[in-house]
């Protein structure tokens, strides 16, 4: 299968593995070529286990020996290929940096992998966390992975939420969490002054030293709140809390947000009434015992009327963006909805076209090196998809080959193109969605990576043939 959602056409290919992973400085110049083989690879055949991604037993081997050697730092190749997504951005005035949390559950019954806990006490598995960076454009297309930390937690009972909060920062998971800001602030400012980040956190990230960092950021940070925060108080002053001091500002006035579908839950729109104002936090640093006064914008969008058994949408968003206008409001709503970015990468990354959670590999060596290659396609697979959704005009050949689109054109019984034109990148992704299985509006929403990919597989063996036809024709 080659790749654009997974496949594209053979330079393209080429391109984007030697900009992904060619400058990384993994010792020897050799392993910087496997690297980058490896990546083509992955891009071509996506999947967690290596032994698919490589059907030649020497290829296979070769691959082995790459993610088994203990001199090739899984961070170098993190460098290489955040590096190069901080070039991409530097073309934008400022871009959208999704930040989540993951665990990645890998099996480990023996417990020899080096891994650590996932999940919760009731259903607590094995495996990685991570804290991932993604940079997506001012229109919502992904650019690449600008951080992320890996780490395991320790395997055993939780302490006690007083003891955590006595330790400093950097020895709690928020620790990781500030790296990853730090990080990708860093790789931004390395190649351009003029390219901004805004990022944007989920209610996992609503803790005092992100907010004291964004203090500090050139550029802004949104935080989903999950705590009803104390606002700093005059002496004497009644104690007021942060929910209630937004809830009773006067509505700024409605908003219609889309909201995707996601499994199990279809598309939507949520009528959301919106409210915003300045407000003041009082951050406690426990371990000092240090009170922070800490100036922000509240914006609150809830909807008032969801449709039955549904969740109502209740955001009350924290940022260092001035909110002055409803237009200020709906720019901190909009800018967060980009957080959705980095849930979709997890998905296609974890379980969907790059599964890096069936990976078999034996230590978490290992596995992290394994897991950077296929980060950075799982990236490449989601933005591909998105611009076949916002560019839909654009030529096919743009990101398939002629093979690719004849097969996907035979295979549907479409009519052949008129001479001298080429179909478009949306008409040609719609008929390798409906082999895959995609019906249309019926299926919710607009093709995804899963019925991509499946029918990616479906025209694979007919494109290698119209390949090897063109190649070499039969005599006549």
């Amino acid at each position: 299968m080659l790749c654009c959602f997974g496949m594209q056409n053979e330079h393209a290919v080429d391109k984007w593995a030697e900009q992904e992973f060619g400058q990384a400085l993994l010792g020897d110049q050799r392993r910087t070529a496997r690297a980058v083989a490896m990546a083509k690879a992955i891009a071509a055949h996506p999947s967690g286990l290596l032994t698919q991604v490589f059907a030649k037993s020497d290829e296979r081997e070769a691959a082995f020996r790459f993610v088994r050697n203990d001199d090739i730092s899984p961070s170098a190749l993190m460098d290489a290929a955040h590096s190069r997504t901080a070039l991409r951005c530097a073309e934008h005035p400022f871009v959208f940096v999704a930040v989540d949390q993951t665990d990645l559950s890998i099996v480990d019954n023996q417990r020899t992998k080096g891994l650590g806990d996932t999940g919760t006490a009731g259903s607590r598995g094995s495996g990685l966390q991570v804290v991932n960076s993604l940079a997506v454009s001012p229109d919502g297309v992904p650019l690449g992975l600008l951080s992320q930390q890996y780490w395991t937690r320790l395997v055993g009972k939780r302490k006690l939420v007083e003891s955590r909060r006595k330790r400093p920062p950097e020895e709690k998971e928020t620790g990781h969490w500030l790296a990853a800001l730090s990080q990708s602030q860093a790789r931004l400012a390395s190649v351009s002054t003029e390219c901004l980040p805004w990022f944007q956190l989920d209610r996992g990230a609503d803790a005092w030293p992100v907010h004291l960092f964004a203090q500090k950021l050139d550029g802004y940070l949104t935080v989903r709140a999950s705590w009803n925060r104390r606002l700093w108080r005059a002496p004497r002053e009644p104690q007021r809390y942060l929910w209630g001091h937004v809830e009773e500002q006067t509505p700024m006035g409605t908003h219609l947000l889309h909201i995707p579908r996601e499994p199990g839950r279809p598309a939507r729109q949520a009528l959301l009434t919106v409210r915003a104002t300045p407000v003041e936090l009082d951050l406690v640093d426990h371990q000092k015992q240090r009170h922070h006064k800490t100036p922000l914008w509240a914006v609150l969008a809830h909807e008032d009327q969801p449709p039955p058994g549904i969740e109502a949408v209740r955001w009350l968003l924290l940022t260092t963006h001035p909110v002055h206008s409803k237009d200020d409001a709906l720019r901190v709503l909009g800018g967060y909805t980009q957080r959705w970015r980095v849930e979709e990468f997890h998905r296609t990354w974890k379980s969907g076209a790059c599964q890096i959670e069936r990976t078999q590999l034996r230590s978490k060596e290992n596995i992290l090196r394994w897991a950077v290659l296929l980060s950075s396609v799982a990236v490449r697979v989601e933005r591909l998809a998105k611009l076949s959704r916002t560019q839909p005009d654009l030529p096919a050949t743009t990101e398939l080959d002629e093979a690719e689109i004849e097969a996907a054109r035979l295979s549907t019984q479409r009519k052949p193109s008129k001479a001298g034109q080429v179909p478009t990148i949306g008409e040609v992704t719609l008929w390798i969605a409906e082999l895959g299985g995609y019906t249309g509006k019926s299926s919710g929403g607009p093709p995804g990576i899963i019925v991509l990919t499946r029918g990616l597989q479906r025209i694979e063996l007919l494109a290698v043939h119209l390949r090897r036809t063109a190649e070499h024709p039969p005599d006549l």
